[in-house]
């Protein structure tokens, strides 16, 4: 682990404040020197894999080896999980991927109880993770790698390249709900990253002019962010009759399925531009990257350990079956994850072999986490995906909730608390959002017995009564 590794991911998760600070002497450093030599290894590593599938089957069964040794050997949660599934004494040097199927699939409920028993580090050693509890779960916890940046970088850049993107290539960011929680400014200018960050809210078409004008000034060729939030700007870019005046050269989603609904509104309004998709988890636990425009994905060997399995946990062989998508990191150390349902569902293409370089295709990919709109009372979408913190303490009180929209401007939070909780727990989140929106929404605070569901008995993060397709 070197220090430029750690300092990166550092520099990026760190305070505005600081960041503004140090922003000028860190985009003084060499392009090579920010990323650094873990970032160059991987860089190699990956590209030598899509070249030889037969090193690539190696490496993913070396690094699978590996892992469940050092789970085993640092970790009272997995080495009892193990020694019950395989019989203590069994040789780890000779696992084989066969053997993933005797092991029990873990659920968020199994790794919440496991705790720092599922740690192979001292927790202080690693970067506690969580994710945002969408669609009125709990948020979940995990620990991360503090030197995992570089190497989360090396994974995603090898996939921008595709779309001729490079380290010292600047983008505009569309994500992130709002950049200043006061209104005060809706964009930033990172020089050290070489990012144009942009507001998802408010996002109104004089926003819109005005983020044109600074992809002009900065001449940026490159879009990242939500696909929802690329949709509502290229709907405002239509309103307001404006173009960049540098035609992209790609269209780089994160954190969202992309539907084809808005790939095709992303390209009518920006024109044929190449899209560099891919498919990566909070744990850290897969990564795939979208190998058409028809929404099909392969999972990268060196990164995890792909499955698809039905309702009863079978691994899912036939082309054409849609299942659950499993994972097991290769590249986490401090917290790896054995077979971990992602809730995630995908569709089978193609199953990983050696021929393949182990690895799986599929298509159909559905995150279970759904990009939602609520409406402002100006009538302009508001893009939802970060609108919640994903601290777990801004819940304090409240087992579970969700979103009720029916008039613009207007929103309930239906709740339902926990055994200690109280209205005034919902009224505080009520007018914390409320304060995040700018006003522009109202949030009032309704508890409910139970959620309304959908048919297979999941929630929407909003349910949404709006007709979305007039705002």
């Amino acid at each position: 682990m070197s220090l430029m590794d750690v300092a990166r991911g550092a520099y990026v998760r760190s305070p505005t404040f600081l960041r503004r600070g140090l922003a000028p002497l860190v985009s003084l450093v060499p392009t090579g020197l920010k990323f650094g030599r873990t970032y160059k290894h991987w860089r190699k590593r990956i590209a030598r894999a899509h070249a030889d599938n037969s090193w690539a089957a190696a490496e993913h069964l070396t690094a699978l080896r590996e892992s469940v040794q050092r789970a085993h050997a640092s970790s009272p949660f997995y080495r009892d999980m193990l020694d019950k599934a395989l019989g203590a004494g069994f040789d780890l040097s000779r696992f084989e991927l066969a053997d993933l199927e005797r092991l029990p699939i873990l659920r968020k409920e199994e790794m919440r109880a496991a705790g720092d028993g599922a740690l192979t580090v001292p927790r202080a050693t690693a970067d506690r993770g969580d994710t945002s509890g969408s669609n009125g779960e709990k948020p979940f916890s995990f620990y991360l790698d503090k030197d995992r940046s570089a190497r989360e970088m090396a994974f995603v850049y090898d996939n921008w390249s595709r779309v001729g993107f490079t380290e010292s290539t600047p983008k505009a960011v569309l994500r992130g709900f709002g950049l200043d929680p006061k209104g005060m400014y809706i964009t930033e200018w990172e020089p050290a990253l070489r990012e144009l960050r942009l507001s998802v809210f408010p996002m109104s078409p004089e926003d819109v002019g005005h983020y044109l004008d600074l992809i002009d000034q900065h001449k940026i060729r490159y879009l990242y962010g939500y696909p929802s939030a690329m949709e509502l700007m290229a709907r405002h870019m239509c309103r307001i009759g404006r173009q960049p005046k540098l035609p992209l050269k790609g269209i780089m989603p994160i954190s969202e399925p992309l539907y084809p609904h808005q790939r095709r509104c992303i390209t009518e309004v920006f024109g044929p531009v190449p899209f560099a998709n891919f498919y990566g988890l909070s744990e850290k636990v897969l990564f795939a990257r979208e190998i058409d425009n028809e929404g099909r994905y392969e999972f990268e060997p060196l990164y995890g350990v792909a499955e698809l399995v039905d309702e009863d946990g079978i691994r899912i062989t036939e082309p054409g079956r849609e299942g659950r998508l499993i994972g097991t990191s290769l590249t986490s150390k401090a917290m790896p994850f054995f077979r971990y349902d992602t809730e995630d569902r995908a569709t089978l293409v193609a199953l990983p072999s050696d021929a393949n370089g182990q690895r799986l295709r599929v298509e159909r990919l559905i995150p279970r986490r759904k990009p939602d709109f609520l409406v402002s009372a100006t009538g302009n979408r508001v893009v939802t995906i970060d609108f919640t913190p994903e601290n777990p303490r801004y819940f304090q009180g409240i087992e579970e909730y969700q979103f009720y929209q029916d008039r613009p401007g207007y929103c309930t939070i239906r709740y339902i608390p926990t055994e200690d909780g109280t209205e005034q727990d919902a009224l505080r989140v009520a007018t914390g959002l409320g304060e995040r929106a700018h006003s522009q929404i109202i949030f009032n605070a309704v508890k409910v017995d139970r959620l309304a569901g959908g048919r297979a008995g999941k929630r929407a993060f909003i349910d949404q009564r709006l007709d979305i397709s007039k705002y």
